[in-house]
């Protein structure tokens, strides 16, 4: 789940002033000796290293910091030396941005961290946009294993390229235009499958055990999360694809259509929804949630973080979610908050437990750097956190044939209310 708390980066003037302290504590203590030992030469060199520092700004730091570490003076030389060897020996042209943004991926790679990921501004306007439901590209869904790192297809959007070229959700990507799957961060994976209309990406992917190919023309994705239908006996059904930045207002829009033309049960379908925006997922369950907490979040310094239903119009009808392996993140607060409240019922399948949110810090030039900075808990206290939520009415999918057992069972349980 990603958090968009954006913050413009600029140079940290503290960081001059934090390498200031401990020579201003020396200046001090060398003051009250010139007092004592009229020591002219203890103050000239106290006054020559604050000259240093205020020229070398945060490089001093980096070089008294020892160690391995990204700021250490040996790993500053190590780049320099590094760089030094390509304008002198490599064979073709070099690309500075490229280089430059290679290193930052690679230091962001260096975290222990399956969602963190460097963007490049282009690429991070791509996932913005996709965050908006439009964006250039074929149409998929994917779902990343963070132990294993195999990348699952869970949805083909309709009428789209990927449709089109016959994917399937259940089918594993291998490569795309030979950038392995597995070995990638899951952002950098989608920008590369994203972008460009008209061009055409080359896809490995495997189904039951067998490897296939598809070239297929990315083409202008406009996608509606939200997809809602009254069923029989006047059941609400909605399915939400992902928790996109206009999700909550179309889920209220449907939400209040169905009521008026008499809804007396609700469906609300998180299958293989892999999650999205903290802010979407609240303010949906906003819609309907009784008054009180709906999440919290902690950081490393253990501050709590609140989100809260103001329950305006707590729902007073029969409500079922469904879900199943691949439900992750928000659709995982969604489902912990309607199970905690014991407003509704889950039916399908374990959830797939990822319990940590990211957030995305932009940089000046529209670049931006997305990292894990908490967990989450659901309002009774639990971190699902690699172990997922378990349904209150375990229904295993039928993979032999077309009917949905799993939603057949949603409106069984409707109607009984």
């Amino acid at each position: 789940m990603n958090v968009p708390n954006r913050y413009i980066y600029r140079q940290d003037k503290r960081q001059v002033g934090e390498t200031h302290l401990p020579f201003a504590a020396v200046a001090e203590r060398g003051q009250s000796m010139r007092e004592k030992r009229k020591d002219f030469w203890w103050g000239a060199l106290v006054g020559a290293l604050a000259v240093t520092v205020v020229l070398m700004g945060g490089r001093l730091s980096s070089a008294l910091s020892g160690g391995s570490g990204p700021e250490s003076r040996a790993t500053q030389n190590k780049i320099r030396a590094v760089n030094a060897l390509i304008k002198s020996h490599y064979l073709n042209e070099r690309d500075e941005q490229a280089l430059s943004d290679g290193m930052l991926r690679g230091l962001v790679a260096g975290l222990d961290d399956t969602y963190a990921a460097y963007y490049t501004a282009s690429e991070y306007e791509e996932i913005q946009n996709a965050n908006n439901g439009e964006y250039d590209g074929l149409g998929l869904v994917m779902q990343k294993d963070g132990t294993t790192g195999e990348v699952t297809i869970v949805d083909c959007y309709e009428g789209t390229p990927a449709e089109a070229a016959g994917i399937k959700s259940g089918d594993v990507l291998i490569s795309a235009d030979g950038l392995l799957a597995a070995e990638v961060e899951l952002d950098v994976l989608a920008a590369a499958i994203k972008g460009s209309e008209g061009k055409t990406v080359r896809l490995v992917l495997k189904r039951d055990g067998e490897t296939y190919e598809r070239d297929v023309e990315k083409a202008r994705i406009e996608v509606h999360m939200v997809d809602s239908r009254m069923l029989e006996d006047q059941i609400g059904y909605i399915r939400i694809s992902q928790f996109t930045a206009h999700v909550a207002e179309d889920f209220r829009k449907a939400y209040e259509s169905m009521t008026g033309e008499g809804m007396k049960g609700l469906i609300v379908d998180l299958r293989s929804n892999p999650g999205g925006l903290m802010d979407s997922v609240v303010d949906t369950l906003n819609v309907f949630m009784p008054q009180g907490l709906l999440v919290y979040t902690e950081d490393r310094a253990g501050e709590r973080t609140e989100y809260g239903s103001e329950g305006e119009t707590p729902i007073e009808i029969p409500l079922v979610v469904l879900v199943n392996g691949s439900s992750a993140s928000a659709s995982e607060i969604f489902a912990g908050a309607v199970k905690d409240y014991g407003v509704g019922t889950l039916v399908g399948t374990v959830t797939f437990g990822k319990g940590i949110v990211q957030k995305t810090y932009t940089m000046a030039d529209g670049s931006a750097v997305k990292m894990t900075t908490a967990y989450y808990y659901t309002p009774k206290g639990e971190c699902i956190h690699g172990k997922g939520i378990q349904p209150d009415v375990e229904v295993e999918p039928n993979t032999d044939g077309e009917e949905d057992v799993q939603l057949q069972r949603a409106v069984e349980i409707c109607r009984k209310g």
